[in-house]
C-alpha cells in the first residue's frame, strides 16, 4: 500500500503563499490564544465493524499527499503570516486501544481528541484512531479553522474512508481528480479585491450595512480584556408543529425556511436588544465553482445583514427585508468582509445552517440528549457521527439549525466570558416561543409575542431596555460556518 497522489497534483519543493483575509483573521485568534481549542473544526465518526490499523494509516498518509492544505504550516515572518507547503504529508494516524472502555469513555476520548490545541506553525490536522474492540471504534478528524470548514471536515473524513475501503480491499482509492487548489482560492481573491469589481462590492457591503451598528446582547459580565475562547451550548429540539409549518410559513413571505428562521432570530434580538437597526452575521461559502468542490480549505465568508424593525413589524415583513438582503449579499460574497470593515465590530452573533444530508454519503446529525446519530454503510464499515461540542467561544452567540431525523434542533454556542447559561437558555426559550407564533400566524406583529412566564418578565423588560447594551433560494447547507474576524474585540 502506498500513499497516492491525485494525478492534477504534484507536490513542488517547499514554497511560501499568501493567506486569504479569512485566515488572517484565525491567524489573530490563533496569535491571541493559542492554546484555545474554539476554532477547531471536529469531525468524530463511530466505526462498527473490523478495521484494519494498517490501512487506515496509509489512507491517512495518501490523504495528506492529495490535499494542499494537508501539507501547509503557519508561519510569522518579518512581512508577516506565510503559509508554506512541503512536497511531504504532515499528518499522520494517531492510534489509541481504549482497551474495551465503556460507552460514555469512547466518547470522551473522542471530545478529547478533538479538542487538543494545534500549533500551526507544525500543522493544523489530526486524525484519530480509538479502538474500543476489534468491531467497535472511533475516527477522530480534527483541523483548525484556518484550514477548514464544516464542508471541508466532512471532505476529509470522506476521502480518508473512500482511501481506506481502497487499500483494505487492495486497490488504489476511488478519488475524483482536483483540478484547483486552495492556492487559485488565495490568488483569486487577492486579484479580485484589487479589481474595479472588488471595490465595487465593498461599496456595497458597506452601503448593505450603514451606520447600523453590530447587535449587542445584554452581557453578564463585561469584555476581558484578554478572552479566553471558552463556551458552552444549549440545545433546543423545536417542537413538531412548528418544524412542519415552517415551509408553508416561509412559502407565505415568498422566502426559504432558512430566511425565515433568520427574520425570527433578527426580531428575537431586537426584543432583547432594544435596538431598531442593528448587524447580524450569515456565514456563507466563498467556494466557487467544480474545481473547488473537492478541496479542503476554510472558504468562509461571513456575511453582515442589517436587520430593521418599527413599533409595526410583522414576522411576513421581517422575512421578506431577512431574504432580500441575504440574496442581496450572495451578490458580493466574494469579497471578504473583513477587507470592507477592517477596523469596525460587523457582528457579534450569527446565524448558520448545517445540513448533514447534503453531503455524500448522507451522515444524519445527532438529536438532543443523543450520543450518536443513527448509522449508515459506507466503506465497508457501519458509520454515525458522534455528538461532541463545535464552535463554542467564537462568538457572543451563534444559533446553529441543524436538521436531525427526528427534527430540526437549535444549537445556540456561546461565550462564556460574557454569557451566562442561564442566560442562553432563556434566550433559547423566546427562539422557541416566537418562532412558533411566527410559524402559526405570519402577520403577527414583533412587538406582541410574549417571550417567558410572569416569573421572568421583569428580567426580560429590563433587557429589553438597552440599559445593559454597554456591556431565488439561498442554500445554507453547502459551507456555512462562523469566524471571528481580526477587529473583533479590540
Amino acid at each position: 500500500m502506498t500513499a497516492v497522489t491525485a494525478a492534477n497534483e504534484s507536490p513542488a519543493a517547499v514554497r511560501a503563499l499568501p493567506l486569504t483575509a479569512i485566515q488572517r483573521s484565525m491567524w489573530t485568534a490563533y496569535r491571541v490564544s493559542p492554546e484555545a481549542s474554539a476554532y477547531n473544526i471536529v469531525m468524530p465518526l463511530r466505526l462498527r465493524g473490523r478495521v484494519d490499523p494498517v490501512a487506515m494509516d496509509a489512507a491517512v498518509t495518501a490523504v495528506g499527499a492529495r490535499q494542499e492544505l494537508l501539507r501547509s504550516v503557519f508561519t510569522e515572518t518579518a512581512s508577516g503570516v506565510q503559509r508554506t507547503v512541503g512536497d511531504e504529508p504532515l499528518v499522520r494516524l494517531e492510534v489509541r486501544d481504549l482497551d474495551g472502555v465503556d460507552e460514555e469513555g469512547l466518547h470522551r476520548a473522542a471530545e478529547e481528541a478533538g479538542a487538543r490545541p494545534f500549533r500551526l506553525e507544525s500543522g493544523a490536522f489530526r486524525v484519530v484512531l480509538l479502538r474500543r474492540t476489534d468491531e467497535d471504534w472511533a475516527l477522530v478528524t480534527s483541523a483548525h479553522h484556518i484550514v477548514s470548514d464544516f464542508t471541508s471536515r466532512w471532505l476529509l473524513v470522506r476521502d480518508v474512508l473512500d482511501a481506506y475501503e481502497g487499500f483494505a480491499t487492495g486497490r488504489e482509492p476511488r478519488w475524483r481528480p482536483i483540478p484547483g487548489s486552495y492556492d487559485d482560492h488565495t490568488t483569486e481573491e487577492l486579484r479580485y479585491t484589487a479589481s474595479d469589481a472588488g471595490l465595487r462590492a465593498a461599496a456595497l457591503w458597506k452601503e448593505s450595512v450603514g451606520q447600523a451598528p453590530a447587535a449587542e446582547l445584554p452581557l453578564d459580565r463585561p469584555r476581558p480584556a484578554l478572552r479566553s475562547y471558552q463556551g458552552g451550548t444549549v440545545v433546543r429540539e423545536l417542537a413538531e408543529d412548528t418544524t412542519v409549518g415552517l415551509a408553508g410559513a416561509a412559502a407565505t413571505a415568498g422566502v426559504t425556511p432558512f430566511a425565515y428562521l433568520l427574520a425570527v432570530f433578527q426580531a428575537l434580538t431586537h426584543r432583547w436588544t432594544g435596538q431598531d437597526a442593528f448587524v447580524l452575521g450569515v456565514p456563507a461559502t466563498s467556494r466557487m465553482g467544480r474545481a473547488q468542490r473537492d478541496v479542503i480549505g476554510c472558504f468562509l465568508n461571513t456575511m453582515p445583514v442589517r436587520a430593521d424593525f418599527t413599533a409595526g413589524s410583522t414576522f411576513r415583513s421581517a422575512a421578506e427585508q431577512a431574504g432580500q438582503r441575504v440574496m442581496g449579499g450572495m451578490v458580493n460574497v466574494r469579497y471578504p468582509c473583513a477587507l470592507a470593515f477592517p477596523r469596525a465590530t460587523v457582528f457579534r452573533t450569527a446565524l448558520f445552517l448545517v445540513q448533514m444530508d447534503r453531503m455524500e454519503p448522507p451522515v444524519p446529525n445527532v438529536a438532543p440528549g443523543a450520543g450518536e446519530g443513527p448509522s449508515i454503510p459506507y466503506a465497508g464499515l457501519d458509520i454515525a457521527l458522534i455528538d461532541v461540542p463545535q464552535q463554542e467561544g467564537q462568538l457572543d452567540l451563534l444559533l446553529r439549525i441543524e436538521q436531525t431525523p427526528q427534527g430540526v434542533t437549535a444549537v445556540f454556542s456561546y461565550d462564556t466570558d460574557v454569557l451566562d447559561r442561564e442566560t442562553v437558555a432563556r434566550f433559547a426559550d423566546g427562539y422557541e416561543r416566537m418562532l412558533a407564533a411566527a410559524v402559526a400566524e405570519p402577520d403577527t406583529a414583533v412587538a406582541d409575542v410574549e417571550l417567558a412566564g410572569e416569573g421572568e418578565l421583569a428580567a426580560l423588560l429590563a433587557l429589553g431596555s438597552g440599559g445593559g447594551a454597554d456591556f431565488g433560494s439561498f442554500d445554507a447547507a453547502d459551507d456555512f460556518e462562523s469566524f471571528e474576524s481580526a477587529w473583533e474585540y479590540r
